[in-house]
């Protein structure tokens, strides 16, 4: 499922991962309390080491609730779900 997921840090300091469909109006989230539990999620979705290692420490130096996002990705369904994402 072709999916756009995105990262950002909120005000509890936990992290939140969105997953949304390009051109659909669903944007499920789930947040994280450590990185290590959002770099196990992101790099189960596929996304590299180089990527994930990029957004989160762009994300340290932003603000609460700013938001980076990954290029638009293909992500088996069963993943998503496997992960609380439901599109």
């Amino acid at each position: 499922m072709l999916a756009i997921v995105s990262v950002s840090r909120l005000d509890s300091d936990r992290i939140e991962i969105g997953v949304a469909r390009p051109q659909h109006d669903s944007n499920p989230t789930r947040n994280y309390p450590s990185e290590k539990e959002v770099r196990g999620v992101l790099s189960d979705f596929g996304i590299s080491e180089g990527a994930i290692d990029t957004h989160l420490k762009l994300l340290a130096q932003m603000g609460a609730s700013e938001q980076l996002k990954f290029p638009p990705m293909d992500i088996p369904q069963h993943e998503l779900l496997a992960k609380g994402f439901r599109l």
